[in-house]
């Protein structure tokens, strides 16, 4: 019983540590999405109709099929950020409850995306080229 016991603690702490360094590496790769891309998509998204943050998040999940979806904690700070620019408006839906604020993109707004969006979709080109470049060593 004992050695069953202790075969058991040793693939527990294995899983355990498995959990963790996934969990660390996600968090590098939120890090790097939240702030490298996050901005850019929110705008483009924002383009395409008018939207709130719940429903951002639920949009990039959709896109991302399910991989990736940024806590509206992330997207939220993002809108007012673009909001005090002018790139966006946001209104309430009902003036006195204020439940939920829908942006859209204001001229400003649809002006400036197109260079940051270029760019980005071009960064990202090159960084999915290198990825499978190294993906090939792998294999």
């Amino acid at each position: 019983w004992d050695k069953e016991q202790k075969k058991i603690e040793a693939e527990y702490k294995k899983k355990l540590a498995e959990l963790k360094k996934r969990k660390q590496d996600n968090v590098v790769v939120n890090k790097v999405l939240t702030r490298g891309i996050l901005p850019t998509l929110v705008l483009n998204i924002i383009s395409w109709q008018p939207c709130n943050g719940n429903e951002l998040s639920c949009k990039i999940s959709d896109i991302t099929g399910g991989s990736w979806q940024p806590s509206t904690g992330g997207i939220y700070p993002i809108l007012r950020g673009f909001e005090k620019q002018g790139f966006v408006s946001g209104k309430w839906d009902d003036p006195d409850k204020r439940i939920k604020k829908v942006y859209t993109i204001t001229e400003k707004g649809s002006e400036d995306l197109e260079s940051p969006k270029k760019d980005l979709a071009k960064n990202l080109h090159e960084t999915v080229d290198i990825l499978e470049s190294i993906i090939k060593t792998m294999e």
